[in-house]
């Protein structure tokens, strides 16, 4: 391609050098007309081969070695896409840290709360045993004081008085006076009597 950038030069500025050299201020002649269809028809033949051999790709690589300035551009290209690079994966770790502290703090936030339901239920069963071995032991000493009762009454029952032949005949079905006493002390007491 330089060599026929080269050929329409050297076949154009010799003919532009002639007709400067020809002209005078006085008088105006323009080029022979034989010379000028010449190179007019040469230089349109080398344009048509320069087009041909640039359509075709086929047009010689640049004899012109690169300057040093294409060697520091690219160079400085290098080191400006390792830079963009760095930063690039500075920004993607950043983010993905971000992220993972994002992560870390929310299963914190869930496992606290998971302890803190955990904790809820076992205060809350605690509260249930306790309530409930507060109602047994209220019962059972419900049961003793009944028990003493029932044990004072049957002292002072009269065996001979009405009560005293009713409640004879009541406890048959008892193993123990003891307990139908109980049990009558406490149907008394729920009937209001």
């Amino acid at each position: 391609m330089d060599d026929l950038l080269a050929q329409l030069k050297d076949e154009f500025e010799p003919e532009q050098a002639k007709s400067k050299t020809n002209k005078s201020p006085e008088r105006k002649s323009s080029p022979p007309q034989s010379t000028s269809v010449t190179s007019q028809a040469s230089m349109e033949r080398m344009l048509a081969e320069l087009r041909e051999d640039l359509e075709s790709g086929r047009g010689r690589p640049n004899s012109t070695p690169s300057g040093p300035s294409t060697k520091v551009k690219s160079s400085q290209e290098v080191k400006s896409s390792a830079k963009d690079r760095d930063l690039l994966n500075a920004l993607i770790d950043t983010d993905y840290r971000r992220q993972a502290q994002k992560r870390e703090a929310k299963l914190a936030e869930i496992k606290r709360q998971e302890e803190a339901r955990i904790a809820e239920q076992k205060r809350r069963q605690q509260e249930l045993i306790e309530a409930q071995k507060r109602e047994e032991l209220r019962e059972l000493r419900r049961k003793a004081a009944l028990r003493e009762k029932a044990q004072q009454w049957l002292k002072n029952l009269n065996p001979r008085s009405e009560e005293g032949q009713w409640f004879e005949e009541f406890s048959y079905s008892y193993e123990d006076k003891l307990q139908a006493a109980i049990d009558y002390l406490e149907a008394m007491r729920e009937t209001g009597l």
